[in-house]
Parts: structure tokens; sequence; C-alpha cells
């Protein structure tokens, strides 16, 4: 049966045309007309019965006009870039000589076996990166059960074994990393996790207590200055029920606070601030909901509405209660959220606790201007020797501060930052010094090319790819011994200046 035409309008001539042949199949996108097509069912009956492929249908097989001797090879070609390489160039150009047509040709060799010389490095650096990954998986589960089977269970006599300080070097298996951090850190403090919990209701009654002292303060603030305060109360009203959570508004910051207590100038209107109190050692509470939102950014757990918000919040204001002497000091989220990603709060605060009770931190945290003075020759002393060429080039202003208050939490990867922490929590606090120096030896060439503010730059933000196992390369190479000694004897031979400035105290 003659099949129908495709298009109704079409003259009845070529109905009858089509009509006359049987089995013509029809192509809709054709360069060819339909007498020639007739004629090559005619002539090959046999190919006219079998359906052109849907691929031959679609558009992009349209044969170009040109010489007939490429046509048929053009036919066959697969749509893609490498079939519309195979043509010199388009009909309506003049064609190649010889010696471009070789020329170009040969460009397009290089270029493909340049393409496939570049997706194979690609394959293998990936299939590098796996195997190394999977290595480093098995070396951990290893490590982890000769960890869980020979040294926990026993210790009181493994902990200074050989081995044990080999395993420790190579880093802790997150699976036990907690465990071993709690055991190193000990609780000379003999804080219990019942005082953890009572100090967190101490804490919260504290933040409720400074609530209602400034709610009563910005009555006694709308009163003396005769404003009425409606436009506060209008704009307490429009505010969002995410932002009337308790503590201090989110422009106002510690340094503020201390230029208000110092006797500056303050104005009662509550178009200014109405929320503004005296600074005292219970609002360092408050304050701490201001520098939560910048621990870990990237991991979007500690921010307000992550899961350990809250946690980190209670953590550190717990510790104001417990130290009100010491209160709470910018950096210590750092320290607090790294405890929490790897125990329970209440075994956090514990070795929180204790942790900033070890003599660097102390020195830091409390402000000792000798102690930190000391740790700082110290550790100018050690720079000139190891890496003399850094020693004037990046001044330890520039970086070493912020190491030390977060522990490198801040400035390094997460997972370089915890292989550090295991070293740091095995050896003690000098070793933060040492991983300093560590850090600057491995980027000593980088360093070397760059000026005053990309040093900085580079060196509050280390790379993202900054490899552990090279950076420990980098510290086992720095020598922390000078004239015979240590680290710390250094520290305690180290001469004070007559005069200690109270800003430079405050900064270290």
């Amino acid at each position: 049966m003659a099949r129908l035409g495709v298009f109704p309008w079409k003259s009845n001539s070529k109905s009858q045309e089509s009509t006359g042949t049987a089995g013509v199949t029809w192509r809709l996108f054709g360069s060819k007309s339909t007498n020639n097509l007739a004629a090559k069912a005619i002539a090959d009956p046999q190919k006219s019965l079998t359906p052109v492929s849907s691929a031959s249908n679609t558009p992009h097989h349209h044969k170009r006009q040109g010489s007939s001797a490429s046509e048929k090879q053009f036919e066959d070609l697969v749509a893609s870039s490498i079939a519309l390489i195979q043509h010199d160039r388009p009909s309506n150009l003049p064609a190649k000589c010889t010696e471009e047509a070789l020329r170009h040709k040969a460009e397009h060799a290089r270029m493909v076996q340049a393409a496939r010389r570049r997706v194979e490095r690609e394959a293998a650096a990936r299939l590098a990166r796996l195997h190394e990954s999977l290595r480093l998986e098995e070396r951990l589960a290893r490590h982890a059960h000769e960890w869980s089977r020979t040294i926990l269970p026993d210790w009181g006599n493994m902990k200074n074994a050989k081995r044990t300080l080999e395993l420790w070097w190579s880093g802790l298996p997150p699976s036990i990393r907690g465990k071993v951090w709690q055991l190193a850190i000990e609780n000379k403090l003999k804080i219990t996790p019942e005082m953890y919990v009572e100090y967190v209701a101490k804490a919260k009654r504290r933040l409720a207590e400074a609530r209602e002292r400034r709610e009563r303060l910005k009555v006694r603030n709308r009163g003396a200055c005769g404003c009425g305060g409606r436009e506060a109360e209008a704009a307490q009203q429009e505010r969002p029920e995410e932002d009337k959570r308790p503590g201090l508004p989110r422009n106002l910051s510690e340094q503020n606070l201390k230029s208000a207590a110092a006797g500056g100038p303050r104005r009662c209107c509550s178009k200014s601030n109405p929320d503004l109190l005296d600074y005292n050692d219970e609002c360092s509470m408050e304050l701490i909901q201001l520098d939560i939102a910048r621990t870990f950014p990237h991991l979007c757990i500690f921010q307000p509405g992550g899961p350990y918000f809250d946690v980190l919040h209670e953590l550190l204001a717990a510790y104001v209660c417990y130290r009100p002497d010491v209160g709470y000091v910018q950096g210590m989220s750092f320290i607090a959220a790294v405890l929490i990603l790897n125990m329970e709060a209440a075994q956090a605060f514990v070795c929180f606790a204790n942790l900033l009770n070890g003599p660097v931190l102390s020195a830091a945290f409390t402000r000792d201007g000798a102690a930190m003075q000391r740790l700082w020759k110290a550790y100018g002393r050690l720079l000139r020797h190891n890496l003399p060429a850094l020693a004037e080039l990046v001044a330890p202003e520039l970086y070493l501060v912020e190491w030390l208050y977060t522990a490198f939490a801040k400035a390094m990867p997460l997972d370089a930052a915890c292989r550090v922490w295991d070293v740091f929590l095995r050896d003690g606090d000098t070793f933060l010094f040492n991983a300093a120096l560590g850090i600057l030896h491995l980027y000593q060439e980088e360093l070397k090319d760059m000026d005053f503010i990309a040093a900085a730059q580079f060196l509050t933000k280390l790379p993202e790819d900054l490899d552990p196992e090279a950076l420990f390369r980098s510290i086992s190479a720095i020598t922390m011994t000078l004239d015979g000694m240590s680290f710390e004897e250094l520290a305690s031979c180290c001469e004070l200046e007559a005069t200690l400035d109270d800003d430079v105290t405050v900064r270290l």
C-alpha cells in the first residue's frame, strides 16, 4: 500500500508520484528532491524497504552541497565536532591549498594529542588521590584497632611507650581522638560533669539578670531624656523574632563596652543606643554571642540556628562563671569548638578548663605581659636560628598572636589543625611554637616572594590544600634547642624590658 503524503497541501501530481512508487520512505529533512529519492528507491528496491535510521533523520545529518565524492563519506559520519573537522572549509569558500591543509591537519593532531595527554594526567591524578585516600583509611583503621585493643586498656603503662609515641605522631584516628585527648589533657582541676551543669545554670541566671538590668536601664534612660522612647518601642515590635533572642545587640562589641566604662561620651536617648551597659566581668558572657557566629563559618553548625550554637554558647558562658577573673577572650570559641567536635559537651568543658590552665594559653588569656614577653623573645631567637631569611621579612606580630589564641584552629584547615592538636596535647604548650616555625619552614619559598601585606594575609589563612604530612616533616626539621637550652629554658633566661607598653601586653 502506498504511503500518503506527509504534507496534504502538496499538489496532486506530487502525491501521485509518491503513491506510484511503493514503499518509498519520506525524508523530512533530506536535501535531495523527491524525484531523486523515487529513482533511488526503484533502482534499489531492497534498500527502500529498510526504514531510514532515526539518527540519519536528525537535522545534524544534512548533506552539504559540494563535491559528490565527499557526500557519501559525510553522510556516514557521526554528528560531532570531529565530523565537522573532516571538511576543509564550507562550500562557499575556496578550497585550501595542499600546504595549508597539511599544516592545519598537523595542528589539529597536536591539539587532540595535547587534550588527550591532559585528560590522562587528570585521570592519573584522580586515581592517585583515590589510592592515597584508601591507603590512609586502611592505616587509620589499623591504628584505631591497635589503640583500642592494646594502648587504651593499659594507658598508664603504654602512654609513654615508643610505639605509642610513633602512632601519636602519625595522627590519631578520628574514632578514638576524643578519648585520647581526654587522657592526655587529664583533669588536674578535678572538674566533674555535675559542676558543668551547675555553671551552665548559673550562666543562664546571669543572662536573665543582665536582660532585666538592661530593660530597667532603657526605661530609666527614656525617662531621663524625655523622648518617651516611642520610636524605640516601635522598632522593637517590628524586629524579627530571630533578633529578639537573649544577648547584646549585634552592633555591640567588647571594645565599645570598654570605652563606655572608661568614661567616654554616652547618650541616653534610645535613638543612639539604649541597650548599652557598663562593662564588667558578667557582660563577657553576653559578648560570646558576637564571636560564635564567626567560629568555623564554613561548617554552618556553630552559627545561630545551627545544631551546636547553644552547646558552644553554654560551654563558654559556663567557663566565664568558672573563671570570672579571666572571663571570655576572643579565640576561646575556636578552642572550645574543636573540643566539642570530638567529645560531649561536659567532657569538652573539663578539657577546655584544664587546657586553658596550661602555661602558654594561661599567660595568653590572662594577658600576663611578663610571661608572654619571655615566650616571644625565645621564639624570636629560635626563628633567627632556624630561618634567618624570614626573621626580618615576616614579623611574628603578623601571625603568632592569632595562632596562639586559637591554637591554629582558625588559620589551618580543620584536619591539619587536629593533627597539630594531637601532638600539642602530647608534648605540651611549647609545641605550638614548634608548629609555628614548621609552618614558616614549609612555606619559606613562597613567603620570600611576598610583600608585607601579602605575607600577613597568607599566614592569617593558610592554604586549604595544606598537606599534614609535609607540615610534620617541616616541624621535624626545626631545632627547638639553642646553646644547649630547651625552649622553656630560653624563655626563663630572657630579660624583660624595663617598661612594657600596655597596648603591647594586651596584643600579646
